[in-house]
């Protein structure tokens, strides 16, 4: 099987077999792992619609990421930051609920940070590092999404048992080492396909048919920042290169396996936390991702603009 995805020569079949293996990650860290446990309402069809929903997402954010040329952690994070805005701006409109504190609860807070960063920097880079360092990542990460869990019996009641949390994190979770497994052996594009190209057109239309049945001065918030973070990411890039994380060198697989330590302690935790303290509040949580990831990307976007300020006042430029 590795043999033939490195055979893969259409740039734009690998650009959808990135897409799909990034929207994966991105789905289960988004989802399954923010909520920790299904609805009486989650099925088989909704999983596998919102998979392909956040796949269409992350393929525009994997286009912005590769025309900017950014890479590293910072490709990351703003890649998550841009997937962030899309879900929740464009896919959804919980963007403008309680603006403008949605804009970065939970677009940055959680799909910059969590997604992109965490689980994203840890599952791709992770596997390469020190095996202690690798666990020790794994076990941070598990450990406090269980804790973050906790705040889950007071919004929604009672709780499923360990079983189903165990299906829902940690058998969807397989998607995450296996997809990584899959972008190992392939070779991202490195230019603009159509793939990129319809994702980002789907978003516009869909954005806009959105203004138009519900139309608000605040729906300009998301394309705005978007639109910041994008000119953010192409000043970084050409300032610092650094390698893109979607073109890494293959790691052994039990590495990749190893990434399941982090839903498995998050559903432990989970469930004693429900059993014996019935729930804490969400506040403090959201409080301390919404500093994290904003000022964060506030940090980057500065940075970006000192960059091109400094390089404007360069001679020859």
């Amino acid at each position: 099987m590795s043999d033939r995805l490195a055979r893969l020569s259409s740039p734009l079949l690998r650009s959808l077999v990135a897409s799909g293996g990034f929207g994966l990650i991105a789905f289960w860290a988004s989802e399954n792992l923010f909520w920790a446990a299904p609805t009486d309402q989650t099925t088989v069809p909704d999983l596998a619609l919102t998979a392909l929903a956040y796949s269409i997402a992350v393929a525009a954010a994997l286009g912005g990421v590769i025309w900017s040329g950014l890479g590293g952690w910072r490709a990351l994070f703003l890649g998550g930051a841009i997937l962030g805005w899309l879900s929740e701006g464009v896919l959804v409109s919980t963007a403008y609920d309680a603006f403008p504190f949605q804009m970065v609860w939970t677009p940055l807070a959680w799909h910059a940070l969590i997604t992109g960063l965490a689980v994203g920097g840890i599952g791709r880079a992770g596997p390469r590092w020190p095996l202690w360092r690798q666990l020790a990542a794994l076990v941070a990460l598990g450990v406090f999404c269980g804790s973050f869990a906790q705040f889950w019996p007071l919004e929604r009641g009672a709780m499923p048992g360990f079983a189903a949390v165990a299906v829902y994190l940690i058998g969807v979770g397989l998607v995450v080492p296996a997809a990584n497994m899959v972008l190992d052996r392939i070779e991202t594009p490195t230019t603009i396909t159509w793939a990129y190209k319809i994702a980002w057109g789907l978003a516009l239309l869909l954005w806009v048919v959105q203004g138009l049945f519900a139309p608000s001065v605040v729906r300009l918030a998301v394309p705005l920042a978007i639109a910041i973070t994008l000119w953010s990411m192409r000043r970084l890039a050409r300032a610092d290169p650094q390698p893109s994380p979607a073109r890494l060198p293959p790691a052994p697989l039990w590495r990749h396996g190893l990434f399941l330590t982090a839903p498995l302690l998050t559903t432990i935790i989970a469930e004693i936390g429900w059993t014996g303290v019935g729930g804490i509040e969400v506040w403090p949580f959201a409080l301390v991702l919404s500093v994290g990831g904003g000022g964060l990307w506030l940090w980057l976007v500065g940075r970006a603009v000192w960059l091109s300020a400094r390089r404007s006042r360069l001679p020859g430029t």
